[in-house]
Formats: structure tokens, sequence, C-alpha cells
């Protein structure tokens, strides 16, 4: 989890089944975002591994190490899912006393009562191989913030309470995309989208008043952002944020497997030592045996004499013939 320079204390990060999942630095700092400007040190960037269907939540903590240089009463989160915000919190600051919240589910009222609530679940995106330049086009646009997980924190001060006045008209959640146009992804390695789960009613009656806010830096100057990238294991691989899994291991057979028996297993360290310096020593005395042969050749290759200019005389070839025989023509 990164530090970051004037926010230390406010902490963000993605859970799934009780853990915060594990954060791999990523090295591209750019953040093209026209709606916020923040400096580099006030940015956490990372990669996550996530799993197909598998639910998870974003935790947002303050600590006493917060500090704040400007005094204020709150920092607010908000959330944006593959690009799209999808609500947040205001949590209190407090010089003594650590606050937290995590969120896991979308909420919508329905009506002065109860609230429909649906888990944030990692989906698969299927990428297909369409070359339709208007297809190409569209998804272009869907892609960008896919794969993302940004939170923005603002300092703020409450400045008054005020009738809640929220409408009961939720909007319909759906995933991100199911597919995507490889072409549209540009090389990038993106595995999943955010889903949502099935709807749940809750009985959660609806507060009277809630806390107004003003914020102290403007909505363009947020105090910080961090942005997770959520991968599979093998798109993770793919973008060498992790290294890819070894080869298994070669595993040495015995230098002499004709001698392997069961016995064997009960030898001890030093037995099998001694057996396999044996072993060794056969296969150098083998090797030395053949080699011996050809050392003869050499020296009398050697030994041939040599031209007056200083030259090795090359070994003449001589023909095979029959010996001369010789005949008496004196007789007769």
């Amino acid at each position: 989890m990164a530090i970051l320079r004037g926010c230390s204390g406010v902490k963000v990060t993605i859970v799934s089944n009780g853990q915060a999942l594990n954060e791999y630095p990523d090295e591209d700092m750019a953040f093209n975002n026209a709606d916020y400007s923040v400096p580099l040190y006030r940015r956490s960037m990372a990669y996550i591994e996530c799993t197909s269907d598998t639910e998870f939540g974003i935790k947002w903590e303050i600590t006493p190490e917060y500090k704040p240089d400007v005094p204020h009463t709150h920092l607010r989160f908000r959330v944006f899912l593959d690009g799209k915000g999808i609500g947040g919190d205001k949590i209190r600051t407090s010089p003594s006393i650590s606050s937290s919240a995590t969120m896991s589910d979308t909420c919508d009222r329905i009506n002065d009562h109860e609230v429909i609530l649906r888990k944030l679940i990692f989906k698969t995106i299927k990428k297909v191989d369409d070359m339709d330049s208007a297809r190409v086009k569209a998804d272009a646009k869907l892609a960008d913030g896919l794969g993302e997980i940004l939170v923005v924190v603002h300092r703020c001060n409450k400045i008054a309470s005020v009738q809640n006045s929220h409408r009961h008209n939720p909007a319909p959640r759906t995933q991100t995309t199911t597919e995507i146009a490889e072409k549209a992804l540009k090389g990038r390695a993106i595995s999943h989208g955010v889903g949502f789960g099935p709807d749940t009613r809750v009985h959660r009656p609806q507060h009277a008043s809630v806390a107004k806010v003003a914020l102290i830096d403007g909505v363009e100057r947020p105090l910080c952002i961090f942005r997770f990238k959520y991968r599979s294991r093998e798109a993770l691989q793919q973008e060498l944020i992790i290294p890819r899994s070894p080869s298994p291991d070669l595993v040495m057979g015995p230098l002499n497997p004709r001698n392997e028996n069961n016995a064997n297993a009960s030898l001890s360290k030093e037995e099998r030592l001694a057996q396999l310096k044996r072993e060794i020593a056969e296969i150098k005395s083998e090797v030395k045996d053949e080699e011996g042969g050809q050392v003869p050749r050499k020296r009398e290759r050697a030994a041939s004499g040599s031209q007056a200019n200083g030259r090795a005389n090359k070994a003449s070839r001589h023909s095979r013939t029959k010996p001369i025989e010789c005949i008496d023509l004196t007789e007769d």
C-alpha cells in the first residue's frame, strides 16, 4: 500500500473474502482525467489480481496519522467503477480515533423505508475479433476506464444539516460490458469488468436530515486519488506485472539406472554418496580406455620428419601393390 505525502493515515484497499488483495506497483503514473488535477506525489497507482465471479469491496480508512495542514471536519470518498460513478461516503476526521467504511454493494432507495442492495462482482469480459469500424469505435469509448477502480478523496467541512430529499428512482445496474472488440483495447490486457449481484431488498429507514458539506479545494482539486487496475493472473503476466509461472524443475535420474533397486532407498546419505563416486570413477575409466587407442596415432604423426624450410612433411599415400617376383632367365 502506497503512503502518499501529505496524506499519511488515508488508506484505500480492495478487499475480497475478508482479505485485502495484493497490490503490484503500476509504473505508469499517468492520470489522464480532465475532471481532476492531482500532483504526482498524491497519486496511488496499483494493479490487483481478480478472480471471475468473486465479490469484492472498496475499503477506506482514516487513522490518527492523518495530520491535515488545513483543518476540516470530513473527508469525502467518491468511487468510480469502469469510469462510472456509483456513489461514496463521508467520514469524519479525528486526531485520535480511526474511522473506516467498506463499500461492497450499490445502494438504491425505493421508498422511505427500503433500499435495494447489489453486490459488486468481478465479471469476465469476452473479447471478439470484430473488425467493423463502427463497432470498434463504439467499444473504444466503452473501454475508456474499463478494468479500473478509482477513488477520489476530497477535504470538506460540514456546514449544515438539511432535509433528506433523496428521490426514489433507482437506476438499473448492469455489468459494464460482457464482450468487447479486441481491437478496441489497443493492446491492453483487460480481462474483467464490474458486474452486480441480484437485487436484495433491505429495511433501512431514511434519515430525516443529512449533512451538507462544502469542498475546501473545489471538485477539480482533490486531496488524493487511488487507482486500481484489476486483471486476471494471466493478464498480469501478459503485461509483465508479475512473472510467469516457472517450468517444473527437471529431476535428474541416477547415473547408473541399471543398478537402481528398492534397496537403495534404505542406504544412508554417506553410502549413496560413495556409490555415486564409484559410478563416476567407472565412467571416467571407460572414457579413458576408449581414448587411449587414439594417442599413438597422434604421436606417430608428430614424429614425422620436416622439410628443409621447416614445414612438416605431409604423410604420403602409398598404394598397396603385390611384391615383385624375380625370374631367372639364364636357364635354357
